[in-house]
């Protein structure tokens, strides 16, 4: 009787594993996905989006649908087609302009940070990756002669203050 009981335990855990693993994806964890690739923690996330914290995690969780803006939003800042937000099955973010290259926007990120703290100047993480998405979108390449004019255009911004 006790093996029965015991068979019957891990049937229903290789099932549930099982039906975890083809379960489609859902908005928040598309979502969280776009987060996470944009490297912000939540509270930088939901504060570069205009929503709260608490809103966001409720998003994550499936606790609440995200507004119909929010999908806006996404597609203007992180270049996110809002039918895969809504409609997609996977966790891998999909552009909505064309293909993004990730790493070339990584690299334009890392030259932003790298210059701001050569100049002494705090970006906040939001604004860091705005700037880098604005490089990218204007066709800069991360390279020498990028990080000097940029040194130069964060170097006057510092200065102003």
């Amino acid at each position: 009787m006790i093996t029965y009981w015991y068979d019957r335990a891990i049937a229903c855990r290789i099932k549930q594993v099982d039906d975890d693993v083809n379960d489609p994806s859902t908005i928040g964890e598309r979502i969280r996905a776009v987060r996470l690739r944009t490297g912000l923690g939540q509270e930088a996330f939901a504060k570069a989006l205009g929503y709260s914290k608490r809103a966001l995690v409720s998003w994550e969780l499936g606790g609440a649908e995200p507004p119909v803006a929010l999908m806006g939003k996404l597609r203007r800042d992180y270049d996110v087609d809002p039918e895969w937000v809504i409609l997609g099955e996977d966790t891998v973010p999909r552009s909505y302009y064309g293909p993004v290259d990730w790493d070339r926007l990584d690299r334009l990120r890392c030259d932003v940070d790298a210059v701001c703290r050569d100049v002494g100047l705090k970006l906040p993480d939001e604004r860091s990756q705005a700037l880098a998405r604005v490089l990218y979108d204007g066709g800069a390449d991360a390279g020498a002669a990028n990080r000097k004019q940029l040194r130069g255009t964060l170097l006057a911004l510092s200065l102003g203050d």
